[in-house]
């Protein structure tokens, strides 16, 4: 009996960590702009259901990553909905750019998330454009959300 608390501590250390893998969810960085707080976070390819694309719909190129972006109200402490999030991917090495809108994904938490593919490993600069929503308000909120923002990040692809 004795035996079962060094094999399970023996075994718990063995197991992968979390995000060090390109499967693994890792966090790039987080930036607070006014009182949003914009975190990315980069894994491996995620399958995502989108019922407003064809279901025969096929990407150009194969996913390497997943683009995860939370955009957090430190104020009123909720992450927001109805967010216009974009992406702008440059590359360092060949100082090619291209952008990605990211769709709002139910997962953990309410986040804005994409496919992309990165064409070789390398250092990437990634800036995420958060506008405000495109809703109607109460005139009491009218200055809730309304501003729009930007965080840059480094992403080393490995």
């Amino acid at each position: 009996m004795r035996w079962i608390v060094p094999v399970a501590t023996a075994f718990l250390l063995l197991l992968p960590q979390l995000g060090s893998g390109q499967s693994g969810r890792s966090r790039v960085g987080a930036q607070t702009v006014g009182n949003l707080e914009i975190t990315l976070y980069v894994w491996g390819p995620q399958e995502v259901i989108d019922p407003k694309l064809d279901p025969h719909h096929k990407p150009a190129a194969a996913a390497t990553h997943h683009l995860d972006v939370r955009v957090y109200d430190v104020r009123r402490a909720i992450y927001i909905p109805y967010l216009n999030v974009k992406a702008t991917i440059s590359d360092q090495t060949t100082k090619r750019e291209f952008s990605v809108g990211l769709a709002p994904v139910i997962g953990e938490w309410l986040h804005y998330g994409a496919n992309i593919t990165l064409p070789h490993p390398g250092t990437y600069s990634m800036l995420v454009d958060v506008q405000p929503p495109d809703i109607a308000r109460y005139k009491h909120l009218a200055d809730v959300w309304n501003t729009p923002a930007q965080a840059l990040f480094t992403f080393e692809y490995r």
